[in-house]
């Protein structure tokens, strides 16, 4: 039996005679939790909406459960998934005629009706909401609602786009409690599209990293955009505050990404064939557990990573100036 639930092969998605989409090849397992990252832009809608069969690839091939979907009843298909979008429309009626709307398209009996309703709104934590109205409720609960409404149809897959985008910490806490919960008790295959690169491997199984429209090698962070500078041998990329070298592979780059792993801080300035060297303040600290995630302002604001023995080793803190090292080949270009 095949373990994937989506298989692409040769994905393109063109509008306007611009590629916004391009994915040689990509897999998702059945039952896993996958994070679609990366910055507006990048393609992540797009991908979603393809999967959900809502858009149809300019050219290349997409299989559910190894049946290619050009070959299948899409009407079957679409019923195995769901979308929940980043601000998803609720009639102006109760919750519980809102999450009704789907049953009662595919003609399901008045009883079953309310047993799914009951079921899924318990599972998101909205028991008791089934006659508040729908445009009285916060952004957290209105996301709550939609999953719900997308649950009662027991999907499969459950696709979802920038979930989180909307409301607060608090609400961001639950909502992502709600999906592992669904992942763990009902095996659904769970996509979301974010730009958080710290909720994508909070939640995910696989973290599909992706910039202008093409999966990238490695997470996108530090992106900067800006122009190539050609100084005697060295390529310069210029963000307009800083001047980063790299190792372009093309005269045509318009990004970089700095991996925050490849960066080394030091209290001083070290002796190194590292060309990119940097003085900076530390802007922010946050926990990650064994290491520790560096904000630094270098004239770019840019994120380092470090151990949490070297952050304590240095006397690392807010406002400790330091020097950020990493060498051109580091750098990623786009």
């Amino acid at each position: 039996m095949d373990t994937f639930q989506f298989e692409i092969r040769d994905l393109t998605k063109v509008y306007n005679g611009k590629t916004v989409l391009d994915i040689p090849h990509l897999t998702i397992k059945k039952g896993s939790i996958y994070g679609a990252m990366g910055p507006n832009g990048s393609g992540k809608t797009t991908l979603l909406s393809m999967l959900s069969l809502l858009l149809s690839p300019t050219s290349g091939k997409i299989y559910f459960e190894g049946i290619d979907i050009d070959e299948a009843d899409k009407h079957v298909l679409r019923q195995k998934m769901t979308l929940v979008l980043q601000n998803p429309f609720l009639f102006s009626t109760t919750v519980e005629k809102n999450v009704a709307y789907g049953l009662k398209a595919r003609g399901i009996e008045k009883g079953e009706r309310k047993k799914r309703i009951m079921e899924c709104l318990e599972l998101v934590g909205l028991e008791g909401f089934e006659k508040r109205r729908a445009d009285e409720l916060s952004g957290g609960e209105t996301q709550r609602v939609a999953i719900a409404r997308a649950l009662t149809l027991y999907p499969k897959v459950l696709l979802l786009d920038e979930p989180t985008a909307n409301v607060d910490r608090r609400s961001v806490d639950v909502l992502e409690g709600i999906l592992k919960e669904l992942n763990q008790r009902f095996g659904i295959t769970i996509i979301l599209a974010t730009h958080d690169i710290n909720q994508a491997y909070r939640l995910a199984d696989e973290v599909i990293s992706l910039f202008g429209g093409k999966i990238a090698k490695s997470p996108v962070e530090n992106l900067f955009k800006g122009r190539v500078l050609r100084e005697k041998d060295i390529f310069l990329f210029d963000t307009g505050r800083i001047k980063v070298a790299i190792l372009p592979e093309t005269d045509e780059v318009s990004h970089i990404s700095i991996p925050p792993e490849a960066v080394i801080i030091s209290h001083e300035p070290i002796s190194t064939s590292a060309r990119n060297s940097f003085s900076g303040e530390i802007y922010q600290v946050a926990d990650g557990g064994d290491s520790v995630t560096l904000v630094v302002d270098a004239g770019e604001k840019l994120t380092v990573k470090v151990t949490k023995k070297s952050f304590q080793e240095m006397r690392l803190n807010v406002g400790s100036r330091v020097y950020l090292t990493f060498k051109s080949s580091s750098v990623e270009v786009f």
